[in-house]
């Protein structure tokens, strides 16, 4: 197994210093006070410095925790999307006086490639991470938060002096200043790389991996992952605009692979022509909807099932921040909302062996979601 194999990598006995390990536990609250719960419980336990991304603060008991945590003398710094700045959330930080930074701003340059300015709106750029960190010793992270619309929302608890690090770096550039629509003199995004490890063993058989965007494109790993699937790929999201990972859902439908899609209510809002490609494009992908009104999270499991030589390969659990949007900037010469003007992240589960309780209970989620789902993809 892969985790034993680090271990092995630093001599036969454990090292005594356990926060080396990463521990990961995953929760899938159904409604948003639930998820909310956990952040609320990392903000209270807050002593010395609290980190905060989030895309919304509708919920005031968030920002009632961070006012608190705030009140008795730690060090709070807050981010959040330039467009949520009338949520009450918001309001009520900036009017205690928290320091909090609005993020992700509309852009405009000359792209050289189509001789023209481009355009995009502060809302086709997305502050999509939604995660803390307290004290340096414990993180959550969700697929999203802030929101109080119904659905499932998926919360990683985090702790691990690496990741905490390279999490807190990540937060320090966006909240400085350094966010996605924040480019160099050829347009590329000015934020560097903030994980340096390119995974994190934990102290059970998971392997995890977290991968930051824009400076790392988020799409274009699960892509890769897909054509290197050996079973099945499973994939949640409430808007799906990518044409290049339609193509390789495609690929490995037409060889026989279970290959299903469920999207969300959503889907086609983001660059219906792309989302079309869905449709069109990938005539042996099962597809389905769910149609009802609610927040969907992105989830994509690699390899959940036995393979057809009967082998178990490692499963793979992609749990990412925001929807599966497009990987270029531009399609058709149009400015479409992109994994490349996204702040957001990735986390990867890896089982070696059987899946995990973790992985199980992941792949319910996948269940739960495709049986509220209808066939194809257009709502009645």
């Amino acid at each position: 197994m892969r985790p034993l194999l680090l271990l092995a990598l630093v001599g036969c006995n454990a090292p005594p210093d356990m926060d080396t390990f990463s521990q990961v536990r995953v929760h899938a609250p159904e409604d948003a006070e639930t998820a909310h719960a956990t952040f609320i419980d990392l903000f209270d336990s807050a002593e010395e410095t609290l980190d905060i991304a989030l895309p919304a603060i509708e919920d005031e008991a968030l920002s009632d925790a961070i006012i608190d945590a705030w009140d008795r003398d730690v060090a709070v710094r807050v981010v959040t999307d330039i467009d949520r700045s009338a949520d009450a959330g918001v309001v009520a930080l900036l009017d205690a006086g928290v320091p909090l930074t609005l993020a992700d701003d509309s852009i405009t340059y000359f792209d050289f490639n189509i001789l023209r300015d481009v355009e995009w709106t502060s809302d086709q750029a997305i502050m999509s991470h939604a995660f803390a960190i307290a004290d340096g010793v414990r993180a959550v992270n969700a697929t999203t938060a802030g929101t109080l619309d119904e659905g499932t929302r998926l919360v990683l608890d985090l702790q691990g002096e690496d990741l905490m690090i390279d999490l807190w770096i990540e937060h320090n550039q966006v909240f400085g200043g350094s966010d996605a629509v924040a480019l160099t003199s050829y347009s590329s995004a000015a934020k560097s790389i903030a994980d340096f490890r390119w995974a994190y063993s934990t102290q059970t058989d998971q392997l995890m991996e977290m991968w930051l965007g824009p400076q790392e494109r988020l799409t274009k790993r699960i892509i890769d992952a897909i054509y290197s699937a050996r079973a099945s790929v499973w994939v949640l999201t409430d808007d799906f605009a990518n044409d290049g990972l339609a193509a390789a859902l495609q690929d490995k439908a037409e060889y026989d692979f279970d290959v299903e899609v469920v999207v969300g209510p959503n889907h086609g809002s983001s660059a219906y022509a792309i989302s079309e490609v869905l449709r069109t494009e990938t005539p042996n992908v099962s597809k389905h909807r769910i149609c009802d009104p609610g927040e969907v999270p992105t989830l994509v499991l690699i390899d959940y099932v036995r393979a057809r030589d009967g082998n178990r390969y490692t499963s793979r659990a992609f749990l990412l921040s925001h929807d599966l949007y497009a990987a270029a900037r531009l399609y058709r010469s149009s400015e479409v909302i992109n994994d490349q003007l996204i702040d957001g992240n990735l986390f990867v589960l890896n089982d070696y062996d059987a899946p995990s309780g973790a992985m199980e209970d992941l792949q319910q989620v996948w269940e739960d979601h495709l049986g509220l789902s209808t066939g194809g993809l257009t709502c009645p």
